[in-house]
């Protein structure tokens, strides 16, 4: 599930861009909302879309530290920062580089952050429908009775951002580059987005404790290639290195990331931090009333059913 919303994030993010341009207007946003993450007063205030934080509190990032966070070359971040801040997303500022206001006000923006609303919002219902919640311990929520007409996209935004970059800081170290984290990562939601939730597979994390590999879709590269904004020569290049670290395996129809690559201690750690990642984004939100403003629509739709 988490990867599935890890992917919908990043389509979020991109938009029309590549995922490495989406993934430093991530870093971008965690970095700029940092002042407004760390007080719950200020996530109160600055929820909505309509509220946006001022440029005092905007804290900028370096060019570096984007590409120390995401393990890109200083001159690849560089070289697409140039190009965000033409096409007027961020500016340069004595600081660093951050989001400029009309990017904040966009339409583009506003879409992005429903996307990403309704993303963490169907998440959360689905975690909830399986009974995944309750191994998180979750704080009571509490906090403003938010509207459905303006709901906190904002706080969702953030938090959402969040979960993605710390991710990543869990992933990145296991691959050789960005691009290639990014295709398995791909190539597993082609695979499993098609298994129905009651497909649990064991307890344990043996091989032969998961789904068996038979019931993956296999994934093409041309739909990697798509879900990413990456050429079709590029993903082709990268599966085949995938291959031969046997990350990936080539079945008829495509590519599968079989059960004994999920089965690897690695991926077993990324697990652990993926569940710590998610209980940390939903604490916040619960903390700030999303979560309970999610329960009583879902209360609402099943009482109208």
């Amino acid at each position: 599930m988490a990867n599935g919303f890890i992917m919908d994030m990043l389509r979020a993010y991109r938009s029309q861009r590549d995922f490495t341009d989406a993934l430093i207007l991530a870093t971008l946003v965690q970095c700029n909302s940092a002042p407004v993450s760390a007080d719950p007063v200020l996530q109160r205030r600055y929820a909505t879309f309509g509220a946006t934080a001022p440029e005092s509190l905007r804290r900028a990032i370096s060019i570096n530290a984007i590409a120390s966070s995401l393990d890109l070359p200083f001159e690849t971040v560089r070289r697409r920062v140039k190009r965000l801040i033409a096409d007027g997303a961020c500016e340069v500022v004595p600081e660093g580089i951050r989001l400029v206001d009309a990017t904040l006000h966009s339409a583009h923006h506003r879409i992005a952050l429903e996307g990403t609303y309704e993303t963490v919002r169907a998440l959360y219902w689905r975690l909830k429908h399986n009974d995944c919640l309750q191994l998180m311990d979750l704080p009571q929520s509490h906090g403003p009775g938010w509207s459905n007409d303006d709901p906190p996209v904002r706080i969702v935004w953030r938090a959402a951002s969040d979960y993605l970059l710390r991710m990543m800081e869990h992933l990145l170290p296991n691959f050789p580059s960005l691009s290639r984290a990014f295709i398995v990562l791909g190539v597993f939601r082609l695979n499993t987005e098609g298994l129905p939730d009651m497909m649990r597979g064991g307890e344990g994390i043996l091989p032969e404790d998961h789904v068996p590999d038979a019931y993956r879709k296999p994934a093409r590269a041309s739909e990697v290639a798509a879900m990413l904004g990456l050429p079709h020569e590029t993903v082709r290049r990268h599966l085949a290195a995938l291959i031969e670290e046997g990350r990936c395996v080539r079945v008829r129809d495509g590519f599968v990331v079989p059960a004994e690559t999920l089965a690897r201690q690695n991926v077993v750690n990324a697990w652990g931090a993926n569940f710590r990642h998610l209980t940390r984004m939903f604490a916040v939100l619960s903390e700030l009333g999303v979560l309970g403003l999610w329960d009583a629509e879902m209360a609402a739709e099943s009482t109208a059913a």
